[in-house]
């Protein structure tokens, strides 16, 4: 069984605790490991790496412990990695080329939905 973790009850990503397939279906723990529900995966998304656990509108803040921590720059559907190509963070202002070699680097769909 794949596993991601929400840390807090506010946020609205859960980080994976393995990688994950296009297609496969994550089940979403509490900090406590009590099973929260399911995710279908919308793309491919490593270890580490945050999925949404419920749909973004371009401006929309990614909470993840509890904080916010970036501010959507497109809509995000339930299921699709939430990353540089989506996000942008609220503390870090990181340039448009290093985001685009992480795309690259990560093989990131940009228009998985």
């Amino acid at each position: 069984m794949i596993k991601g973790i929400r840390l807090s009850g506010t946020d609205n990503v859960a980080t994976l605790l393995q990688d994950a397939a296009k297609g496969e279906t994550v089940t979403i723990i509490s900090d406590r490991n009590e099973v929260l529900g399911t995710v279908t995966l919308l793309q491919a998304i490593p270890f580490g790496n945050k999925v949404a656990l419920k749909p973004f509108a371009e401006g929309d803040e990614l909470v993840k412990g509890g904080c916010p921590v970036g501010r959507a720059i497109c809509a995000i559907p339930v299921g699709q990695l939430v990353h540089v190509q989506n996000i942008r963070s609220l503390r870090l202002d990181i340039p448009e080329p290093v985001i685009r070699e992480i795309i690259k680097q990560m093989a990131i769909e940009e228009d998985a939905a």
